[in-house]
């Protein structure tokens, strides 16, 4: 089959057409460059048939296709009632999965769909958590997205309840931004993220999951934040395909598929997809508030599961108003707490240290070492102004450096200083001075330029 014959199929198709996408795969190098042509013919409103666009939407995923990134991102940010006739239950279920399998680098797509006030608010809240996605997997510093996640809570329209929020405090659990966490706990406080769903306990829980780097709880399912995978594996469960009633019998909508058992039950038996939606708007249910009723009910769900099964601590290590509690993990491109620093033992401090690094995937050779300087550059900092180590960061970071970059150039001075140290046995005093001396001489610059 060639692309034309294959379009056909996916579009009238009754049940999964399984020949076709098998087709697709083998002549992918010709096929893939029409399935794009496809999509961009249906954004801009063109002849095209929406329902090929479901099954093409996903094998542009599982195919990696960098080329449909920026067409599919732009059809993700069609009005509601064309987007549900393309994606249905998708635009909750695998849009943010396949926007982080066909992700090419630039978040530019990703920042317009969030930013998108027009933009459908469940597909909103679900590229936040293809933006941690790409994030977590290297595509993106961790400071850039943060940055961005930061300027959302200011910027991002509404500023008041929407789903869009919920998976923005999703994106900052995912990523453990501990900084952001006064503005999430702001969110809970001015009802931005629905209360039904969730509550700023769930959130912290959360993100010190994340923090300690415990497995994911049950609810996150097995692929729930990987990009997409197999297309005939990963949809053969599904009971209908977008816009489709089975109870509809007007011949213009189908029944899609179960693989294995034939049409499944629609779960809203009791008011069809077109139906008069409950809510008195006069649009149709499957216009109006189908998915974000299926979209709360998965939610509210997962957050119960989440409550059940997680396996933490009682306290958040980082709530203001609990600083005696001990710290679960450490991030140096987050300032801990001076007085829960200073109160680790040595022994658990170099722990959490050497955690971090291999959370963060960073083999150092001699991480002894390396873990001893991070403890020893942290006690200084958290003396404040006591010592001129803090300040020497604050200017580091003006200079833009990152804060475990800072920490890494201080370190540096702090490593000469002590082989010194060791060859001439100076006096302690005028060691320590010496060593305030160096520093005060150290640059981003200069620290780049011997170090880099």
């Amino acid at each position: 089959m060639d692309a034309t014959q294959i379009l056909h199929e996916f579009a009238t198709a009754e049940s999964m057409p399984v020949d076709a996408i098998r087709a697709a795969r083998e002549n992918r190098a010709a096929v893939a460059p029409a399935f794009v042509q496809a999509v961009e013919q249906f954004v801009a409103g063109e002849d095209a048939d929406a329902d090929a666009l479901f099954l093409v939407f996903h094998l542009l995923g599982e195919w990696r296709e960098k080329s449909a990134y920026r067409p599919l991102a732009a059809l993700l940010r069609l009005p509601d009632d064309e987007l549900e006739d393309v994606l249905g239950d998708a635009t909750a279920q695998t849009s943010h999965r396949v926007m982080a399998a066909v992700f090419d680098g630039d978040p530019a797509p990703l920042h317009a769909i969030i930013r998108d006030p027009d933009a459908n608010d469940i597909v909103r809240s679900r590229m936040c958590e293809a933006l941690a996605m790409v994030t977590l997997r290297g595509g993106l510093p961790r400071e850039e997205t943060a940055a961005f996640l930061r300027a959302c809570f200011d910027e991002l329209a509404p500023q008041g309840e929407s789903f869009l929020w919920n998976g923005w405090q999703n994106a900052i659990a995912m990523l453990g931004l501990v900084e952001l966490v006064p503005l999430v706990r702001q969110a809970f406080d001015r009802g931005l993220i629905p209360s039904d769903l969730l509550s700023f306990e769930d959130f912290a829980e959360e993100l010190d999951r994340v923090r300690a780097g415990r497995p994911a709880p049950e609810w996150h399912g097995d692929r729930e934040f990987e990009p997409f995978g197999d297309t005939i594996e990963e949809l053969s469960s599904w009971a209908l395909l977008p816009g489709e009633d089975e109870d509809a019998g007007d011949g213009d909508e189908r029944v899609l598929w179960s693989a294995d058992d034939g049409p499944a039950v629609n779960p809203y038996r009791d008011v069809g997809r077109n139906d008069p939606c409950p809510c008195g708007s006069g649009k149709k249910f499957k216009k109006c508030c189908l998915g974000k009723v299926e979209a709360k009910a998965r939610e509210a769900a997962a957050a119960a599961r989440f409550r059940a099964d997680a396996d933490v601590d009682d306290t958040f290590p980082y709530d203001d108003d609990d600083l005696g509690s001990p710290m679960a993990a450490y991030d140096p491109l987050v300032e801990p707490d001076p007085d829960r620093w200073l109160a680790l033992e040595e022994d658990e401090a170099l722990r959490l240290v050497k955690a971090y690094h291999r959370r963060a995937g960073i083999d150092i050779p001699g991480a002894d070492m390396h873990a001893i300087i991070h403890l020893v550059i942290e006690n200084q900092i958290a003396e404040g102004d006591a010592l001129p180590v803090r300040r020497k960061l604050d200017a580091l970071v003006d200079e833009g450096l990152d804060r475990h970059e800072a920490i890494h150039a201080i370190g540096s001075v702090l490593m000469i200083h002590l082989r010194e140290m060791m060859s001439e046995a100076p006096a302690d005093k005028a060691a320590l001075d010496a060593y305030f001396a160096k520093l005060d001489k150290l640059t981003g610059e200069s620290w780049r330029r011997e170090f880099s």
